[in-house]
C-alpha cells in the first residue's frame, strides 16, 4: 500500500508542470490535462494549479491558461482575506509580548512564494510557547475568534494545536503550542523557535521557521494519512530548497531526534528522483545510515495509512508512547483527554461506541461506495 503523501502519476505530472521549465513543464501539463480537465482533478492536484499557471505563463502558455488564471486570482483573493483577518491577532500578540511564529501556508507565502496567489491556505497557523497558550486564546477571543473546543490542560496534553474560527471573517486559525502533532522533547521545539527568522510581507512583519526547519516541518507534517493526500508538501519543499539555505547536518540531526527518518528518506528521494530537485547525494546516504527502530517503522506505517475500523486510536497510542513517561499506565487517562471525556470509567464504553459507528460506516461504504452516512465518526 502506497503512503498517502506519495503523489500519484497524475499528481506528479501536475507537480512537474508547476516546477520544471520549458518543454518539460509543458509536456507534463499536456499529459495531465489529457487525463482530466482542471475542474475534474482531485483537490490535492487542484491546489497546485495556481503554481502551474505561473510556471506555464513563463514558459510558453497552455490552452487552459485562462482557467488556471481564474484559480490563481481566486487563491489570491482568499489568501488576502485571511491575511487581513489574522493581522490584528498577530499585532495583539506582539503588544502583549507573546512571541509568535507563523507556520505552514502563511509562512511559506511570506518567506518563499511571496505571492498570495500561488499557494492556497486552508487556515492560518500560529505557534506560541506552551506557557502563552492561555493568554493567546484570551486575546483571540477578545478579537472575535471562537475556539472549537475548550482549550483545557487536558486538551493541551493530548493535542498540539487548537482550532479557532472567526464567524465574521469566516476564516480559521490554529493556535499551536507544539510544532508537530508528534510529541517530542520540548528542547527540540525551543531550537526551532530560537532559529526563527523575521520577514516582512505586505507591510506586516512575521516570524517564520528557518529554511532548514521549515523543510522538516513541511515534510514531517505531511507524513501522515489524510483523506485529501497532502501532496502540496512536494511543491512547498521545492520552493524552500530552491531558495535555502539548508543546513543539511541540522536537518539530519532533527530528523533523527524526532524519529522521522523513514518518511524523510522517501520524501527526499522523491524530490530528487521525480522532480529533479538538487539535493546532495550525501544527504540520502546519511539518512540511509541512520538507524530506524522497529517502533519507528510501525509508527510510520500506522500514521501513513487509513484505519477505518480503528480510527484515531493507533495515532493516540503512538502519541502517548512519545509524550508520556509511563505510557502504558497513562494510556487510559490519555484516551479520556483525547476524547474529551469526564472520567476514566467512560473510556471503554466510549471506545465501543466509536467502534460500532465505524463498523456501520465501513459497512455502508462497502454496500454503496457513493453512500454517505449521518454517523459522526470523528474522535472528538
Amino acid at each position: 500500500m502506497v503512503p498517502s503523501y506519495q503523489p500519484t502519476r497524475l499528481q506528479t505530472l501536475c507537480l512537474r508542470a508547476a516546477l520544471l521549465t520549458g518543454e518539460e513543464a509543458r509536456a507534463a501539463w499536456r499529459d495531465a490535462s489529457a487525463s482530466l480537465a482542471p475542474e475534474q482533478m482531485d483537490a490535492a492536484s487542484r491546489s497546485l494549479l495556481p503554481l502551474v499557471y505561473q510556471n506555464l505563463a513563463r514558459h510558453g502558455g497552455a490552452p487552459e491558461l485562462d482557467v488556471l488564471k481564474e484559480l490563481y486570482v481566486h487563491t489570491w483573493g482568499e489568501n488576502q482575506r485571511q491575511l487581513h483577518a489574522v493581522v490584528p491577532l498577530l499585532d495583539a500578540l506582539e503588544r502583549a509580548g507573546i512571541e509568535a511564529v507563523v507556520l505552514k501556508g502563511l509562512a511559506l507565502i511570506a518567506r518563499f512564494y511571496r505571492d498570495p496567489g500561488l499557494r492556497p491556505m486552508a487556515d492560518v497557523d500560529v505557534l506560541v510557547r506552551p506557557a502563552d497558550v492561555e493568554r493567546t486564546g484570551a486575546l483571540a477571543v477578545d478579537l472575535g475568534w471562537r475556539p472549537r473546543y475548550p482549550v483545557t490542560l487536558a486538551f493541551r496534553r493530548v493535542k498540539h494545536a487548537a482550532p479557532f474560527h472567526h464567524p465574521t471573517a469566516g476564516i480559521a486559525c490554529d493556535i499551536h503550542w507544539r510544532v508537530f502533532e508528534e510529541a517530542t522533547a520540548a528542547a527540540l521545539d525551543d531550537a526551532f523557535r530560537a532559529a526563527a527568522e523575521s520577514v516582512t510581507f505586505q507591510g506586516t512583519e512575521v516570524r517564520v521557521l528557518a529554511p532548514t526547519d521549515q523543510l522538516l516541518h513541511v515534510c514531517g507534517h505531511a507524513g501522515r494519512w489524510d483523506p485529501v493526500p497532502p501532496i502540496r508538501w512536494a511543491a512547498d519543499a521545492a520552493a524552500i530548497l530552491r531558495e535555502g539555505p539548508i543546513d543539511w547536518p541540522r536537518l539530519v540531526l532533527h530528523t533523527t531526534e524526532r524519529r522521522f527518518v523513514l518518511r524523510m528518506r522517501h520524501m527526499i528521494a522523491y524530490l530528487r528522483e521525480e522532480l529533479g530537485i538538487a539535493i546532495p547525494p550525501v544527504v540520502l546516504e546519511e539518512l540511509a545510515r541512520q538507524p530506524v527502530s522497529l517502533l519507528e517503522r510501525l509508527e510510520h506505517r500506522i500514521r501513513t495509512h487509513e484505519h477505518p475500523l480503528l480510527g484515531e486510536l493507533p495515532v493516540y497510542l503512538f502519541n502517548c508512547l512519545r509524550g508520556e513517561s509511563r505510557p502504558l499506565r497513562s494510556l487510559p487517562g490519555y484516551l479520556r483527554d483525547a476524547w474529551g471525556l469526564e472520567s476514566l470509567i467512560t473510556v471503554v464504553p466510549h471506545a465501543l461506541r466509536l467502534a460500532a459507528r465505524r463498523v456501520r460506516a465501513v459497512t455502508a461504504r462497502a454496500e454503496d461506495p457513493r453512500a454517505t452516512t449521518s454517523e459522526d465518526t470523528r474522535e472528538r
